[in-house]
């Protein structure tokens, strides 16, 4: 009877130090990964906007808002978020005249990529070097599902297809107002990456 007691007694130690070090062991890594991940949205969209050049003819020149919020853990949100603005026409001769610049913006999206509007001004400069004041009003409404892509581990992008329409103005003068469309630049959408 000792024998088997033991015996016994050996196996119970044996499980309670196995269960002891199942216990010893870290919890898994995401607290830690939580603390390097970058997170960052996207939305853009594309106008096609008419250009009259020097001489007497007009093109369709291309005109740009891209806005972006990004942060790093432990921020929560981008206390400095802002907009692409650019325009690029190219006229007949080859000539060109193109402006951008980035510019303060403040932002506001939903949950899901469903919204996002986005309004700010600023300075930019044009081909010649000369600067412009640029403001712009564009909201973008999502239409498509929610697309993912995983990258890798703990980096993956969502991107839904969106409807964009706005107000831009350039050197107070109303440049776009109404839905984003260019018969040859990307549709609009919504886009979050976040990465470890």
């Amino acid at each position: 009877m000792p024998a088997a007691s033991s015996h016994l007694g050996r196996r119970s130690v044996v499980t309670l130090a196995a269960i002891g070090a199942l216990l010893a062991v870290p919890a898994p890594a995401s607290a830690e990964s939580d603390k390097s991940r970058f997170f960052e949205e996207t939305a853009e969209a594309f106008w096609a906007v008419p250009h009259d050049c020097p001489d007497g003819s007009t093109v369709t020149a291309t005109l740009l808002v891209r806005t972006t919020r990004d942060f790093e853990y432990p921020d929560t949100d981008d206390v400095d978020p802002t907009a692409r603005v650019q325009y690029l026409a190219v006229c007949p001769d080859g000539s060109s005249f193109t402006w951008g610049g980035i510019v303060p913006a403040t932002i506001t999206s939903s949950e899901n990529l469903k919204q996002v509007t986005a309004s700010g001004s600023g300075t930019v400069r044009d081909i010649f070097s000369e600067t412009h004041t640029v403001s712009f009003e564009v909201s973008w409404t999502a239409v498509g599902p929610i697309e993912t892509t995983v990258n890798g581990p703990g980096s993956s992008r969502k991107q839904r297809e969106a409807i964009a329409s706005g107000v831009v103005t350039f050197d107070g003068a109303v440049l776009v107002d109404g839905q984003a469309l260019h018969p040859t630049r990307p549709e609009p959408f919504i886009r979050t990456d976040l990465e470890k």
